[in-house]
């Protein structure tokens, strides 16, 4: 069965982790304007016509960071239903991307109100987290207990 997504927004987020599996979050800013306002989430926006997601990734953790990644890999894609008017369907490519306290320690925040490393067990007890971002951490920290052929990279 083939289903027509009809895509509202096309999203590269940065599963930015450390060697001990944490993984680096954004608080977004405190505004009613923007989804989610006041919840950690992950780095990362929009992709703009003719941009590859990779491309968009590195180009927002610059925006957003001033952090040049060195390797980005895809990780997983999911497509959400917003459950709201109107209804709007946003595909999101998350891209694990190793991040070391050097690098964490130049990084520049130039979008969001704060950024903070948390183990996953630490982000799940967090009150307001971007669900989408959260299930993909889980996903990530846990790929080789829930998917035991995966291989390691």
């Amino acid at each position: 069965m083939s289903i027509d997504w009809p895509i509202g927004r096309w999203v590269a987020a940065a599963l930015l982790v450390t060697a001990d599996g944490r993984y680096l979050m954004q608080l977004r800013d405190d505004v009613p304007t923007i989804m989610l306002p006041g919840h950690w989430s992950l780095f990362g926006g929009s992709i703009d016509a003719g941009e590859s997601a990779d491309a968009a990734l590195r180009r927002e953790l610059l925006e957003e960071l001033e952090f040049a990644a060195r390797d980005v890999a895809l990780f997983t894609e999911m497509i959400v239903e917003l459950p709201r008017e109107p209804r709007r369907y946003d595909r999101m490519s998350f891209f694990a991307v190793s991040v070391t306290t050097g690098d964490i320690a130049g990084m520049v925040l130039r979008e969001g109100a704060d950024l903070r490393l948390f183990t996953p067990e630490a982000l799940a007890l967090e009150p307001r987290v971007a669900p989408w971002d959260l299930a993909a951490v889980m996903m990530h920290a846990r790929q080789y207990q829930l998917f035991p052929r995966a291989q390691k990279r």
